[in-house]
């Protein structure tokens, strides 16, 4: 910890994990949380094991033994109106003491610096501050995962300038202990396999501001979806979650989604005209990614950012239809 920091001066945090069949990525998450710039003494780290079936419980007691500001808790049954994550972050928040929650995923690392570079954004009335999230770096297929991840949230970014909110990303995102209760917790939020979301619009709409930061300090790095099932998977729920978001926002998915068949027709009719706008597209995507990139210090993914041009093409359309499909949303086991 940096000396120069007194436990008197910073206010007390709580960090929230909700964890289920995380044995291949906990003891990461625990060593990032552990080695945390901030005084332990001003830190209580929740960790919610949501009954685990694989060897997360053993791997957290043993990781957390003789640390006194690590709890573990046995999520063992569900709280009227809620399951998942969010019955998990209840029970956690209601024994939570910090002034500020944080939340991150048990496959998240986050930076020694995270929790002073988060905490510099709450000023004036902000309840929520969302954070920066990449993959690890494992190859292109997660490379491609990464960029589209930063190039999301720079136009999220991008976007709060007019104050207009796109998300909560509730692998990396603070709320004020105020702003929480002022929701009355997710306890009193409608259920929602987006419990991020669910909760961001939950503390705007009880008056509070955010702010979507976007700096290189702020940048943790998640596990990447390793198959294009998993991630087809991963994407059904996240694509439920923007289809509850504002109008403006799901105009702007749709209509990414549908550039790519749009562009196969002008090519059969104009094709003069779809090379000139498939090359603007390019030039579009692949100025938003590097600008995005050069901010947030992350040189490893400019070689990426041509092919990342066609996953972006064809990705969206395959959202899309993902979505559509009558079929329910699998996640960690459970379906919803």
């Amino acid at each position: 910890m940096n000396p120069s920091i007194s436990a008197h001066s910073v206010p007390r945090i709580s960090i929230l994990v909700a964890a289920r069949n995380e044995a291949d990525n906990i003891g990461r998450c625990l060593r990032a949380l552990d080695a945390l710039d901030y005084p332990k003494s001003q830190l209580d780290i929740w960790i919610g094991n949501d009954l685990s079936t694989d060897a997360t419980e053993e791997l957290i007691q043993n990781y957390i033994a003789g640390k006194s500001h690590f709890h573990y808790r046995l999520i063992a049954e569900p709280w009227p109106g809620l399951k998942g994550k969010a019955n998990v972050l209840a029970q956690l928040a209601r024994d939570a003491r910090g002034e500020y929650f944080f939340f991150c995923d048990a496959d998240i690392a986050v930076q020694p610096t995270w929790l002073h570079n988060m905490l510099g954004q709450f000023k004036d009335n902000v309840g929520v501050v969302v954070g920066v999230t990449r993959m690890t770096p494992t190859g292109s297929f997660a490379a491609m995962q990464s960029i589209e991840w930063l190039v999301s949230l720079g136009t999220m970014r991008f976007f709060s300038y007019w104050k207009i909110p796109f998300t909560g990303m509730g692998n990396n995102m603070a709320v004020t202990r105020e702003a929480y209760l002022a929701t009355g917790g997710y306890e009193a939020i409608e259920f929602s396999i987006v419990e991020d979301y669910a909760l961001f619009q939950a503390i705007l709409s009880r008056g509070y501001a955010f702010v979507q930061a976007f700096r290189p300090g702020l940048v943790s790095v998640s596990e990447p979806a390793p198959t294009f099932s998993q991630l087809l998977r991963q994407r059904k729920r996240w694509v439920k979650g923007a289809m509850q978001a504002p109008l403006l926002i799901r105009l702007t998915f749709y209509a990414s989604a549908l550039f790519l068949p749009l562009l196969l027709v002008l090519l059969m009719f104009l094709p003069n005209v779809a090379m000139t706008l498939a090359g603007l597209h390019f030039l579009l995507v692949a100025c938003v990614a590097i600008l995005t990139l050069l901010i947030l210090n992350q040189p490893d993914l400019y070689r990426y950012v041509p092919v990342f041009w066609l996953y972006f093409l064809v990705i969206n359309p395959i959202m899309l239809i993902n979505y559509l499909l009558p079929a329910p949303v699998q996640w960690k086991g459970r379906t919803y």
